[in-house]
């Protein structure tokens, strides 16, 4: 059992970065075309939206709402009142309350680009990506220059799966603001999901030459280097995000990927530990270590761990692949049988889950169950080489003697320069049995080669053995 590769992060601005933009970096609000009589202190609508507006800079929500609160009184179409008291009433957590005013900035002030730019970003974070697109697409066509529209857009391009239109628009943000790091960031793990992992370091490194103190630039520079086999760059860069940011979670998760690969395993398992306590939600840290107690044997851990990977995801076929491939290895297969069943429930093309459905099946003694469930993994996964030998086996228990050998061979041919000693000694088995025992010689010697070259004894006597039977 192996882990899974390391993880690339979703790019979603509540996992990598702060908004790129947006509320804080408004610039001040076009002047109206006319103001109204001043109120009973001598202040106008507009004196009261502008000092709304500096307080707003300077962080004094409560005084920025008071200001526009009565800026409103005075003249209710205001549109940049309503605009920066929705902006207020973000930064107050009250995003319902600011989308109604970001709405009637919208409708007073159609031609006005930033009112779209942040009602999106607030449609973003609440999941509605369609709406959200369609007010970037909005800024952007109002404002061609809006680097932070860019960055959204590219944003919701890359969570659906849009990688090049996605480095499209960080590129743009980037020519239009290229002192941005968290810019790089996106792009950086966008070409990192492309597996372009140097050009990946290269936008990561950028962004640390803009901002060291940049947790997750170290730490997608980190996935990188891990990516390109640089284990101690790789260390040293997720470290270095720890460092500046001890409670970030994914920083741990990907450290973990580099301590398993160079088989330091309780320092993986901390790391995702530490990563499950500070993010209890977060999914691959849970199958990770899952995985790794099913290795140690601890099999009721690894069953909780994966139990909660389903709780979190129970749409993901994988999950329930894992549990069941947890079942198999304790030597359960009808608990097997049930994840495998549930994974190809929830995806009935998951040719792995039907080879691993076969073995579960070949282990309580369903020989035909498991050549139907074979049968269907190499329909799916015409170059499962492991499903046709697997097949092959299947074959023999029933008697299907030259279907065995045909299987064996389109694997031997189809890797002509395996070194799996056991593909050869089993179809020797097979062409002895159909009195191929010339064929079934030349077997058994390249089973002997092999298992001589990799000191396995045992088998190397046992092809000799079934040598001298001929």
């Amino acid at each position: 059992m192996k882990l899974l590769p390391l993880m690339f992060l979703g790019i979603g601005l509540a996992v990598l970065v702060a908004p790129p933009g947006g509320a804080q970096s408004l610039p001040n609000p076009p002047l109206p075309a006319a103001d109204t009589a001043p109120t009973p202190t001598g202040q106008t609508a507009l004196e009261l939206l502008n000092q709304g507006v500096d307080r707003y800079n300077d962080g004094d929500w409560e005084g920025a709402l008071t200001d526009f609160n009565r800026a409103l009184e005075i003249n209710p179409n205001l549109a940049d009142a309503y605009l920066y008291r929705g902006l207020v009433y973000s930064q107050q957590g009250d995003e319902a309350q600011a989308l109604i005013d970001l709405n009637r900035a919208v409708e007073l002030a159609a031609n006005n680009p930033n009112p779209y730019l942040n009602r999106g970003a607030i449609l973003y974070r609440q999941g509605d990506l369609a709406a959200a697109q369609a007010d970037f697409e909005r800024a952007i066509e109002l404002d061609p220059d809006s680097a932070n529209a860019y960055l959204y857009r590219g944003l919701i391009d890359a969570q659906a799966g849009r990688q090049e239109l996605a480095l499209e628009d960080f590129s743009r943000a980037l020519e239009l603001n290229p002192d941005n790091p968290r810019a790089y960031v996106l792009r950086g793990f966008v070409l990192e999901e492309m597996g372009r992992h140097q050009e990946a370091i290269a936008d990561f490194t950028q962004a640390l030459a803009l901002d060291p103190e940049l947790a997750r630039a170290s730490m997608g520079r980190g996935v990188a280097h891990y990516q390109v086999n640089l284990d101690d760059l790789a260390l040293a860069d997720l470290n270095r995000a720890i460092q500046i940011d001890p409670t970030l979670a994914a920083a741990y998760l990907n450290r973990s990927y580099v301590w398993y690969r160079q088989n330091r395993t309780d320092q993986a398992l901390a790391d995702l530990n530490r990563a499950i306590q500070l993010n209890p939600e977060l999914v691959e840290a849970y199958r990770s270590r899952g995985l790794i107690r099913g290795q140690q044997q601890d099999l009721s851990g690894a069953t909780q761990d994966l139990s909660r990977v389903t709780q979190l995801q129970p749409e993901s076929a994988l999950a329930y692949k894992q549990k069941g491939d947890l079942m198999l290895q304790a030597d359960n297969p009808g608990g097997a049988m049930a994840g495998y069943n549930q994974a190809i429930l929830l995806d009935p093309n998951y040719g792995a889950a039907y080879k691993a459905r076969g073995d579960a099946r070949m282990a309580s003694g369903d020989s035909f169950g498991a050549i139907d469930d074979y049968s269907q993994a190499v329909a799916i996964q015409p170059d499962d080489w492991a499903a046709y030998a697997a097949r092959a086996q299947a074959y023999l228990r029933v008697d299907q003697v030259q279907r065995a050998y045909d299987d064996l061979t389109l694997v031997i041919m189809a890797n002509p320069t395996s070194s799996d000693a056991e593909l050869f000694f089993n179809r020797g088995l097979i062409r002895a049995r159909l009195g191929d025992d010339q064929g079934a010689r030349r077997d058994f010697e390249q089973a002997g080669q092999l298992y001589l070259r990799q000191g396995n004894g045992a088998g190397y006597r046992q092809a000799l053995d079934q040598m001298r039977g001929l």
